[in-house]
């Protein structure tokens, strides 16, 4: 948790060339002209949610006593959180089945992830009618017991605040060892070892809480009945809307660090990525044989090849999910980062399309009215993603988030909006003090 300095013995036995630790990026300007726009995305869409507040939901939406769910619940919810699945799919993959080799991007997938919780939960809190009753869902007594949003609306909130908060406080505890004082730096060396204490029961309720909500995001379709095209609406849409989400969750972790590493010129661990790039075939599969099995079961499979609208859709989401899985059995795709970043991103619009199509295009209560958001409510949309972007390039730039190669932290926390030159140096940094800060 609270790294040591490295003897002058131990350095230089790290292979700086593989990510065995997190560092800042540091080179270039934190502020560019696309995170300049970005933020001005982000500040319209949050001054609309502010007017959107204390004004009635009407001029800001399109949503109607049918259509109660808008593109805030049904993209920036149930969509995004699964790509935000990244910390449960990956700490399942390491902490449950030993996959090791996945702790050195965990705090990749953890912040992302945080992000796409944090954001889902502000644009949920603008969307309700009355948001100021937020409160109630920390007073049990005042629950509705009767709810199916009951669990979703107590998990999100609770995975996002406390366990994923607690998982990425390492970042932050990190940066004040390295650039505070000597008081700062002795209690946090007090205070690290209770940290670990308590460590795995974070652990458990960092994987049970959001195993319960995404399977219960599935779950709360059910009650949708006939309205939701027989190709989608199915007993087995709990199941596999968590499939879905770890799914997503391995793909997006994929197409993020290649993302990342391309635009600030890190070195590529081919081992890591091609673990995960195994991990996600892997998953892919289990979705369409569960998927095929679910349409066979129900008699639906003739409605697949039916060739209407509904069933174009369905082959665009199944060839979406089907083409990475087959390409990622090739160990040449598996490990050339342009196929692997190709590949990821296919998987998560196949994923992203299963967990929005239900919700919104395949969603009809009723044949004479529909649909199709306003355009505030997308630019709020907008807005919440760009949010949530801005917040990881701050992130990367001035917190250890990133695998690669160990830097001088002397160039590490530059003031907002300083230009960082290269560094002409690095410190390497031992295993040990490796597996302390990279997971």
């Amino acid at each position: 948790m609270i790294p040591t300095p490295a003897s002058p013995d131990e350095r230089g036995t790290t292979l700086i060339n593989h990510w065995q630790t997190g560092v800042p990026v540091t080179q270039g300007p934190v502020l560019t002209p696309l995170l300049c726009f970005l933020i001005a995305l982000a500040a319209i869409g949050l001054i609309l949610a502010g007017i959107r507040v204390v004004s009635p939901l009407a001029p800001f939406s399109a949503m109607n006593s049918v259509y109660a769910w808008g593109i805030w619940k049904t993209f920036n919810v149930m969509t995004l959180t699964a790509l935000g699945s990244g910390p449960l799919a990956l700490g399942m993959a390491a902490w449950v089945f030993n996959r090791q080799k996945l702790h050195v991007v965990m705090r990749t997938a953890l912040v992302s992830g945080f992000l796409f919780y944090a954001t889902g939960l502000i644009a949920l809190g603008f969307d309700v009618g009355r948001p100021w009753n937020f409160y109630s869902a920390a007073m049990p007594w005042r629950w509705n017991s009767e709810s199916a949003m009951l669990e979703i609306s107590i998990c999100m909130p609770l995975y996002c605040a406390v366990f994923l908060s607690f998982e990425i406080l390492p970042l932050f505890l990190e940066r004040l060892y390295y650039t505070g004082n000597e008081k700062s730096r002795a209690f946090l060396r007090h205070i690290s070892p209770r940290i670990r204490k308590v460590y795995p029961y974070m652990i458990i309720g960092a994987y049970v809480i959001p195993l319960m909500h995404q399977s219960s995001l599935g779950g709360l379709l059910l009650l949708a009945g006939d309205k939701i095209d027989p190709l989608w609406q199915s007993p087995a849409m709990p199941l596999l809307y968590l499939v879905a989400a770890a799914l997503c969750g391995f793909a997006f972790t994929t197409f993020l660090l290649l993302i990342v590493c391309l635009r600030y010129g890190r070195k590529l661990d081919t081992a890591v990525l091609a673990e995960l790039a195994n991990l996600l075939c892997g998953m892919c599969f289990l979705f369409l044989a569960i998927r095929a099995i679910d349409l066979v079961w129900r008699g639906q499979i003739h409605a697949a090849f039916a060739l209407n609208e509904m069933s174009l859709l369905f082959l665009l989401e199944t060839s979406l999910i089907l083409l990475p899985a087959v390409a990622l059995r090739f160990r040449r795709v598996r490990e050339t980062p342009r196929a692997l970043l190709n590949t990821s991103a296919l998987a998560c619009a196949g994923g992203m399309l299963y967990r929005f199509i239900p919700t919104s295009i395949a969603y009809s209560p009723m044949r004479s009215t529909s649909y199709f958001p306003s355009v505030p409510e997308l630019v709020m949309a907008v807005g919440y993603i760009s949010l949530g972007i801005v917040a990881f390039v701050f992130a990367i730039n001035y917190f250890a988030v990133l695998p690669g190669e160990a830097s001088s932290w002397d160039h590490a926390f530059r003031p907002f909006g300083w230009t960082r030159p290269s560094l002409a140096r690095a410190v390497t940094v031992s295993p040990a003090i490796a597996s302390e800060t990279g997971a």
